[in-house]
């Protein structure tokens, strides 16, 4: 029978850090943060590849033949992982970045309320926070059922993800969803600024935090948090805007 590691148990047997080879896997497309609640079994092959990239032992020069054809499709290393991406009939989009597509989808928006067709502004940008929130804690997302928390770090801490994006002359007091349920361990809020595409706060509470500082409002029976309480520079909690920027536009830049 052929041996299961899961990435920790494999990062401690090779001497490498479990976050690090984990980022390196998501950015080869092994597997897809929304497969979420599940645990992450290696393959043989897989063992194999990060062995060969990340063990303490292995010269560098020997992991560029690895490197180099670890992504043909002739290689089965985590193509059980992918939900069958691969074979999908090509669109004008896939070649253009997350930023890019972003981008197209925004423009989209913007005419249908020309056109008074739409009047919210909903987009995909809650998923792409926890998915940048998943990288920026090493976490591993809840599946879409859990309405508590968002993902569980590395550490076992149960995250909420709260993002708002802003616009020029955005009033000062728009708020974040309501947080109807507080069986979390901290919530992140981040602030993504829609000119620049980047994340300019982003800031973790803890529950006590966001009940203290936050604002119940009956209408919606939930407590919010504006945007201008996560910005300022008096904001509680704690101030991860560098992790979560550099994650965000390391995710932006990506493509298929």
């Amino acid at each position: 029978m052929s041996e299961q590691l899961s990435v920790p148990e494999l990062a401690a047997r090779i001497g490498a850090d479990p976050k690090q080879m984990r980022g390196w896997m998501r950015r080869q497309g092994w597997r897809h943060p929304s497969q979420s609640g599940q645990s992450w079994s290696l393959t043989c092959e897989q063992i194999a590849i990060l062995t060969a990239r990340f063990s303490e032992s292995t010269d560098a020069s020997t992991t560029e033949p690895i490197l180099r054809t670890e992504r043909e499709p002739a290689s089965s290393a985590g193509t059980e992982d992918l939900g069958g991406m691969d074979g999908e009939e090509e669109t004008p989009l896939a070649r253009l970045s997350v930023g890019e597509l972003l981008g197209t989808y925004t423009s989209v928006l913007a005419e249908l309320r020309t056109r008074h067709l739409i009047r919210t502004n909903n987009a995909p940008i809650g998923d792409l926070a926890e998915y940048c929130a998943a990288i920026v804690c090493d976490g591993l997302l809840a599946p879409n059922s859990e309405k508590s928390y968002d993902l569980t770090a590395a550490d076992g801490r149960k995250v909420q993800v709260k993002v708002r994006l802003v616009r020029p002359g955005a009033a000062s007091g728009a708020v974040f969803s309501p947080i109807r349920s507080f069986d979390f361990d901290v919530c992140a809020f981040l602030v993504v600024d829609d000119e620049t595409g980047g994340v300019v706060a982003a800031r973790e509470r803890t529950p006590d935090e966001v009940r203290g500082h936050g604002s119940f409002k009956k209408h919606t029976n939930g407590t919010v948090v504006t945007v201008s309480q996560v910005r300022s520079s008096k904001a509680r909690g704690l101030d991860r805007t560098a992790d979560f920027d550099a994650a965000w536009r390391d995710l932006l830049s990506q493509t298929r």
